[in-house]
């Protein structure tokens, strides 16, 4: 009898999720995420919005790993190219709602919240979203997939502080001179160009996402316990520090004093671009930088920076050995494995890479789950780590933020 009864119960359930078609169901953080299919042949319509498709990471790793997914879940997809232009993606976006389009995933080119709307819109027209890398806000998307890109930067300066006083230990302060190449072109980047900068700072400061610097302001005197606990004054400008509930300011576990952080003019696109990357490597040893330790690039550009490395210690540009020079990027692409574990015989100077969890997989999986109107969670982080090479160059090891010095959250280093 009692088989019977929830037969029933669970056909009446099924009998309701049919009428109610493509409505979004709160259960929690989870929603159910059925689209209706408007397309005439009455498969799944999904349009792929992305930031800058041309694009190695955004537009394969990201952008053909999600498209494939959804069609191996029996969706027609068409890709959209932001070019890089925040307006340009926004309108396209809207000509998929009106097209009839059944999901829209976005790679976002500019921040977050500048989606919101065009998020609303498309969820008020019955079309399922799937968003990520650059959050935007709550009750945006259906389902977002992000890290803290803050987080992902203070990986590299721990990495890169793993590194330096691994193959320099000896070294005075400002004597590693490491290059820093950066893009800036939204919030979400910016803050990850700031997590790499932490390396360089001895406290813990606001950041400041218009000048993509550390806030360094005249301010009235503060003191911080040194590593013995005595008080001592900041001997440095006050305004900005972060400070604790008794008022001390807060050294930065990340910092390392013998860092020496070198600038390359172009802050906006080198570090996602891999000839700008090679230029900014040249122009610093053109500017004097000759001894060069280490170079940490925002983005997946690992791969031409050791190219370029390499070419130059062969033509003693760079004066530095190759096995005391390193490479730092993003992401475990196939490429990057390979080149890191062949660091371990300074094959390659590619040492290292920032990640975040296994997003693109993540991606994948939501992807074949929305197409199939399966519950999702609207929002997950993924968990951020750096990796390297074991000694022998056999395997990549991994380390995780939660089992490193965990920060104040990154809400209180921009508020």
């Amino acid at each position: 009898m009692k088989k019977k009864v929830l037969a029933a119960l669970l056909t009446g359930a099924m009998v309701l999720s049919m009428l109610a078609g493509c409505g979004t169901t709160d259960d929690g953080d989870v929603k159910t995420t059925t689209p209706e299919k408007k397309a005439g042949d009455g498969k799944v319509s999904v349009a792929l919005s992305l930031a800058n498709a041309a694009d190695y990471y955004i537009g394969t790793m990201v952008g053909a790993a999600v498209q494939s997914a959804f069609e191996d879940a029996g969706a027609t997809v068409q890709v959209l190219d932001g070019a890089n232009d925040v307006t340009n993606q926004l309108n396209q976006i809207q000509n998929a709602i009106t097209s009839g389009a059944d999901i829209i995933y976005i790679f976002p080119a500019g921040d977050g919240p500048t989606y919101y709307d065009a998020l609303q819109t498309a969820r008020e027209a019955g079309v399922k979203t799937l968003m990520s890398n650059n959050y935007p806000g709550d009750g945006g998307a259906d389902v977002y997939v992000g890290s803290d890109e803050f987080q992902m930067g203070v990986m590299m300066s721990a990495m890169v502080s793993e590194w330096a006083d691994k193959n320099y230990p000896d070294a005075g302060a400002q004597e590693v001179g490491v290059l820093i190449v950066e893009s800036t072109f939204n919030e979400n980047a910016i803050k990850r160009c700031l997590g790499m900068r932490m390396i360089g700072e001895k406290f813990l400061r606001e950041g400041d996402t218009a000048s993509i610097k550390f806030v360094k302001e005249e301010g009235s005197p503060v003191t911080y316990l040194d590593e013995n606990g005595k008080e001592t004054a900041v001997e440095e400008p006050t305004g900005g520090l972060l400070l604790d509930k008794d008022g001390h300011a807060q050294l930065n576990p990340y910092y390392n004093e013998k860092i020496k952080l070198i600038e390359y003019s172009n802050r906006n696109s080198a570090g996602t671009d891999s000839t700008e990357a090679q230029n900014a490597i040249e122009n610093a040893v053109t500017m004097g930088e000759k001894d060069l330790k280490a170079v940490m690039s925002y983005g997946d550009t690992g791969a031409a920076i050791d190219t370029k490395i390499r070419e130059l210690c062969k033509d003693s540009r760079i004066t530095t050995s190759v096995d005391k020079i390193a490479v730092f990027c993003s992401d475990l692409t196939d490429t990057n494995r390979d080149l890191i574990l062949s660091s371990s015989d300074n094959t390659s100077v590619l040492r290292g890479v920032m990640a975040s969890g296994d997003l693109i997989a993540t991606l994948q999986e939501d992807a074949k789950a929305m197409v199939k109107g399966e519950e999702l969670p609207e929002y997950t982080m993924e968990p951020i780590s750096y990796m390297t090479a074991n000694d022998d160059g056999s395997e990549i090891k991994t380390v995780y933020y939660t089992d490193c010095p965990q920060l104040p959250d990154t809400e209180d280093f921009f508020e």
